[in-house]
C-alpha cells in the first residue's frame, strides 16, 4: 500500500470558509457590538454561526486536512480507504454552506413561508457534516489499527492520548452540532440552545482544538524549529490534561446546571486551575519560548560544511518559509497567557475568591490567539513540503499575516482585560476600547488574506527548483543581495 498524497482540498475549503464566513461575519459583529449599533433578532444566531464556521470550518477542516496526512506517516500505516478522503469535503463542503448560508439569514425569514424548510436545510447541514467527521475519525482509528503495536512506535505511542481525545471530541461536537440543529428545526427557532451551544464549543476546543496542537507541536517542533527531542513523559502529561478536561467539561453539562450549584462550582474550578497548569508545564517541557536545553542529536543538520552555508541562528532553515516562527512563537504566547488566567480563575474560586476574567477573553486566546497563529505559523511552514515546494511564494506576506493576526488578537481581547477604572480617569478610553475592538475582526480577515494568497501563489508556483546544496546556497545568496554564479532561483 501506498500513502496517499496530500489532499489540498482541506486547505482550500478551510481558506474560503474563514474569508468568506468565519472571519467576514467576525469582522461584522466585532463593529456592531463595539459601537452597540442594532442588532436585530437575528444576531445572536449570526454570532452561533460565526462561531461554528471558525471552529470546525477554519480551525478543524485545516486540522483534517493535516491529519489524514500527517498521521499515516507517523503510524507508518497508510490510510485504509484513501478514496474516502475525497467524500469527506463532499460532504463537509455543502454542510458548511448550508449553515453559514441559513444561519445568517434564518431570522429574515421567520414570517415566510420559506421559514420551516430553510430551518430544515439548516438542520441537513448538521446531518452532512456528522457524516464527513464520521468518515474522517473512522479513517484515523483504521490507520492507527493498521499500524500493529503502538509500543513499536514511540514516536505514535507518545502522543496517542491527544490523537485520542481528538477522535472523541470530533465524534462528541458532531453529535451535538446534529441534536442541536434537528431541536432548533423541529421546535422553529432561530438559534440552537444557547447552554447546549456553550458546552458543545468548550468541548471542541479542549478536546480537539488544543490536544491535537500539542501532538503536532512534539512531533514537528523538534525538526521545523530544532528543539530538543522529548524526553518527558508526553504520555502522561495527556492523561493529565485528560483529567482537568473531564473536570472541567462533564459538570459543565447542562443537566447539572442546578444539582448541587457549589460542588459544581468547585469541582469546575480544580478543572480549571488542573488544566491551567497542566497546559503551563507542556510549554515549559516543550521548551519552545525558553529555550533552556542544548539541541539533540537530531539536529545535526545544521552542520556547516563547504557545500553546505550556515543556516538561520539557532534553526535548521535559510529563510525559504520566511519568518514562520514568529507566528509559533505569538500562539505559545497567546496560551501561555490564556493557561495563566485559568489557572488564576481557578485558584481565586478554590480560595473563595473572585476574578472578573471575561471567559470570550480566554476563548479568544486560545482561539484567534493560539490556534490561529499555530496555523499561520505552521502552514507556511508545511505546506509547501506536502505540495512539492521548497519554499513559500512570499516572506512579505508571511510577515503579514504574524502582524495583522497578532493585532486583531491584541485588539479582541485587551478591551475585554482592561479594568474598569482605566475607563474612568482616562478621557475618551470608551470610544477608544470601543475601536480597538471594532477592527480586530477586520485585522483578523486581512491576515487569513495575507495568509490564502501567499499559499495560493506557492502552490501556482513552478516545481522545478534547485536541489541538495544548491539550493541552500541560493538561498543564502539570496538573503546576502548576491547572485550566485549560473543564475539563481529558478
Amino acid at each position: 500500500m501506498q500513502y496517499a498524497e496530500f489532499h489540498s482540498g482541506f486547505i482550500w475549503t478551510s481558506l474560503t470558509t474563514a474569508i468568506a464566513g468565519g472571519f467576514a461575519f467576525g469582522a461584522y459583529l466585532a463593529v456592531v457590538i463595539a459601537y452597540g449599533f442594532p442588532a436585530g433578532r437575528g444576531f445572536y444566531a449570526l454570532i452561533q454561526t460565526h462561531g461554528h464556521l471558525q471552529l470546525v470550518g477554519w480551525a478543524g477542516v485545516f486540522i483534517m486536512g493535516i491529519s489524514l496526512h500527517f498521521i499515516p506517516r507517523l503510524a507508518s500505516f497508510p490510510l485504509p480507504h484513501p478514496e474516502r478522503v475525497h467524500y469527506i469535503l463532499w460532504l463537509m463542503v455543502p454542510g458548511l454552506l448550508l449553515r453559514a448560508v441559513g444561519g445568517a439569514v434564518l431570522a429574515s425569514f421567520e414570517e415566510s413561508p420559506l421559514f420551516v424548510p430553510l430551518g430544515w436545510l439548516v438542520g441537513a447541514s448538521g446531518l452532512l457534516e456528522a457524516g464527513a467527521i464520521v468518515l474522517y475519525v473512522s479513517l484515523l482509528i483504521g490507520t492507527m489499527r493498521g499500524s500493529g503495536s503502538i509500543g513499536k512506535l514511540p514516536a505514535l505511542s507518545a502522543v496517542k492520548p491527544f490523537f485520542g481525545m481528538m477522535a472523541a471530541g470530533w465524534i462528541l461536537y458532531a453529535c451535538l452540532n446534529l441534536f442541536l440543529l434537528l431541536h432548533m428545526a423541529l421546535t422553529g427557532d432561530i438559534a440552537v440552545n444557547s447552554g447546549w451551544n456553550e458546552f458543545a464549543i468548550h468541548a471542541f476546543i479542549s478536546l480537539v482544538l488544543l490536544p491535537v496542537a500539542f501532538a503536532l507541536s512534539v512531533r514537528l517542533f523538534p525538526l521545523y524549529l530544532a528543539l530538543p527531542a522529548p524526553d518527558w513523559p508526553v504520555y502522561g502529561i495527556g492523561y493529565a490534561f485528560l483529567l482537568s478536561v473531564l473536570l472541567q467539561l462533564v459538570p459543565a453539562a447542562p443537566p447539572l446546571a442546578g444539582f448541587a450549584p457549589d460542588v459544581i462550582r468547585l469541582v469546575i474550578a480544580l478543572g480549571t486551575l488542573l488544566k491551567g497548569g497542566v497546559i503551563l508545564w507542556f510549554v515549559w517541557q516543550l521548551d519552545l519560548l525558553t529555550r533552556r536545553r542544548p539541541l539533540g542529536r537530531h539536529a545535526r543538520f545544521l552542520d556547516t560544511g563547504p557545500d553546505r552555508p550556515p543556516t538561520r541562528p539557532g534553526l535548521p532553515d535559510y529563510g525559504e518559509f520566511g519568518r514562520f516562527e514568529r507566528p509559533v512563537y505569538a500562539a505559545y504566547t497567546w496560551l501561555v497567557l490564556g493557561a495563566f488566567m485559568e489557572l488564576l480563575g481557578g485558584a481565586a474560586i478554590l480560595l473563595g475568591y473572585s476574578i472578573p476574567i471575561a471567559a470570550d477573553a480566554i476563548r479568544h486566546m486560545y482561539l484567534l490567539g493560539f490556534i490561529t497563529h499555530l496555523i499561520f505559523g505552521a502552514s507556511v511552514r508545511m505546506l509547501p513540503g506536502f505540495i512539492r515546494r521548497k519554499r513559500v511564494a512570499s516572506a512579505a506576506l508571511v510577515d503579514a499575516t504574524f502582524w495583522l493576526g497578532s493585532a486583531a488578537a491584541v485588539c479582541r481581547v485587551a478591551p475585554l482585560l482592561s479594568p474598569a477604572w482605566l475607563f474612568d480617569r482616562l478621557p475618551a478610553s470608551d470610544l477608544l476600547a470601543q475601536t480597538i475592538f471594532a477592527i480586530s475582526g477586520t485585522l483578523g480577515w486581512g491576515a487569513v488574506v495575507c495568509l490564502a494568497v501567499n499559499l495560493w501563489q506557492t502552490a501556482n508556483a513552478p516545481m522545478k527548483q534547485p536541489s541538495g546544496a544548491n539550493w541552500a546556497i541560493s538561498i543564502a545568496h539570496s538573503r546576502s543581495g548576491k547572485r550566485p554564479e549560473g543564475g539563481g532561483l529558478s
